[in-house]
């Protein structure tokens, strides 16, 4: 096989496995909830405060991201935020104390945000040429799904191997930490410095741009493609809430689909990317699959509110997590589709993730708020999310019609 081939792929797989693995640790309280708040003796209220540390420093770092993306070298970037976040794993596995943690969260929001997620955007842009985007892309969003299930599945192997459950989840936390070191040092050895166009400008200069691309109309075209799709994603994760407690789904059979949904993440990515580029269309993936999932979330509103329907439920959910993933995969794609130059790529994926996942900030408040009234906040759910899927729908068709009266190519 050819050695440039290779060299590609293989950069993309560690991209991929990196950009899984990273976001497990400021996440990994959701996952060892209850030990991580024995060992430290934490009130929920306490636990809840470790994730808006994060959040507080996260939110805008998408935005400063954008610059820091455009102006230092991806390699640099990303060997800096898997070995720094590692780091960090490992200090908050020895359960510091909530003074310490606040600290940790707050540093993990910088080292896996402002220094890693547009680098690992513009990072995987530059691997290939308008042609290949869309595969890029998906393989990458469908690798990261393959690779944190199979991460989740040891992870969850090492806890109960433990009879002490706070040691099992110290143990987890470690070996996900320690991970993020080995990728950390291969992105050292992997990942290319050539095209490192930021060099050339000055930082004022950076910046500069970063606000001249906020005039740019494709840009704020791209961030409500992300804005509705991003809202979709977030509704997904009352699904199997829904079939609890409408349908009489059994806890455990919730617990499976959760992992089952990393799988389905990756077949959505992967067809999604391929069938962008044999179409030679990210944002016709985007629409289509827009399309159907508004279909699909209206849907739900027809299944019989009975034992029965759960089936109906659970393929209808399946379906639709294939169609959001494979939006997802192309969201940071159609960049290209929009024509906007590789140098910018860092401030405008900086832009687009600010606005666009600026949903985070109000959306799970809102859909609790109306599922505490019964079947009938559902129902606002389900209508919402078929809205969510015209709007998509929507954007990416107006930026489709842009692009079409003007196929140049924008500059800052």
């Amino acid at each position: 096989m050819n050695k440039a081939l290779i060299k590609k792929y293989g950069t993309l797989l560690l991209l991929a496995a990196g950009s899984g693995f990273i976001f497990q640790l400021p996440f990994i309280r959701e996952t060892f909830y209850v030990p991580i708040q024995k060992a430290m003796g934490l009130t929920n209220s306490q636990m809840g405060m470790l994730n808006s540390w994060y959040a507080i420093v996260a939110t805008p770092a998408y935005f400063l991201g954008g610059i820091v993306a455009d102006k230092f070298s991806p390699k640099i970037m990303l060997t800096f935020s898997f070995i720094s976040t590692g780091i960090l794993g490992l200090w908050f596995s020895t359960f510091p104390g909530f003074t310490a943690s606040r600290i940790i969260f707050a540093l993990m929001g910088f080292t896996t945000v402002m220094t890693f997620w547009s680098s690992v955007i513009k990072a995987t842009r530059m691997l290939g040429n308008s042609r290949e985007q869309g595969r890029l892309f998906g393989l990458q969003e469908g690798l990261r799904g393959i690779l944190n299930a199979l991460l989740v599945f040891v992870m969850a192997g090492i806890y109960a191997g433990f009879s002490d459950k706070v040691v099992g989840a110290a143990w987890s936390i470690r070996f996900c930490a320690i991970l993020l070191l080995v990728v950390g040092v291969l992105c050292w050895f992997v990942i290319d410095r050539r095209q490192e166009d930021g060099k050339s400008e000055t930082l004022g200069e950076v910046v500069i741009g970063m606000f001249r691309c906020l005039k740019i109309p494709k840009v704020w075209l791209l961030v409500g493609i992300v804005f509705t799709a991003y809202s979709i994603y977030g509704i997904m994760s009352y699904i199997t809430t829904y079939a609890i407690n409408i349908y009489g789904m059994s806890e455990e059979m919730g617990a499976t689909i959760g992992g089952i949904r990393y799988l389905l993440q990756g077949v959505g990515g992967i067809i999604g990317g391929f069938l962008a580029d044999k179409i030679h269309s990210r944002l016709k993936v985007i629409m289509g699959s827009s399309a159907l999932l508004a279909v699909s979330y209206i849907l739900y509103l027809a299944i019989p509110n009975s034992a029965s329907g759960l089936p109906l439920v659970l393929i209808n959910f399946m379906f639709g997590l294939i169609l959001v993933y494979a939006i997802r995969s192309q969201y940071f794609a159609d960049i290209d589709d929009a024509g906007l130059d590789v140098n910018i790529t860092g401030r405008v994926s900086g832009i687009v993730s600010t606005f666009g996942y600026l949903p985070d900030l109000f959306i799970f408040t809102m859909i609790g708020s109306w599922i505490d009234k019964g079947h009938f906040g559902y129902n606002m759910m389900f209508i919402y999310a078929g809205a969510m899927g015209i709007g998509c729908l929507l954007f990416a068709f107006i930026l489709q019609r842009v692009i079409n009266k003007k196929p140049e190519k924008a500059n800052q």
